[in-house]
């Protein structure tokens, strides 16, 4: 490979502002690979890098765990592989609970912030309040 072929740890750093730490982490779990290292021991990536990473860091962000996220993934490609599509139905069934989650405290604090007096005395804070405590209880009795 020449040169041009390949990102360095550095350029693969500044295009996808992930710190060193996390690409060598997620080379030791088996996520990236590098294809060699340079001159100076550096290490240096294919290009398709990027995608791989991108691929990474949205299924954390859909909540996979680096375990879960590495287990669907073609190692050649580094892209979701055989079986990946079960993982991927129960976590967006708990992606869609957490939004929901999310803008039921998007909406506590939007009325907290307009509500004209005091809020821990409001009438819809107290049901939210209570609205929350049901959720526990039922999030308790389903695991």
């Amino acid at each position: 490979m020449t040169r041009s072929q390949v990102l360095t740890i550095a350029e693969v750093v500044a295009a996808t502002k992930l710190p060193t730490s996390t690409l060598r982490f997620y080379e030791r779990e088996g996520l990236i690979t590098s294809v060699a290292r340079d001159g100076a021991g550096r290490r240096v990536y294919d290009p398709d890098i990027l995608a791989r990473l991108a691929v990474v860091e949205l299924g954390k962000l859909a909540g996979f765990t680096i375990s879960e996220v590495s287990g669907c993934l073609d190692r050649d490609t580094g892209m979701p592989g055989p079986g990946w599509r079960e993982l991927a139905a129960a976590k967006l069934t708990e992606l869609e609970e957490r939004i929901a989650e999310a803008e039921r405290a998007r909406q506590v604090l939007v009325h907290a912030l307009e509500c004209p007096g005091a809020f821990a005395e409001c009438p819809e804070f107290r049901d939210s309040v209570r609205a929350q405590v049901s959720a526990m209880r039922a999030r308790d009795t389903a695991r």
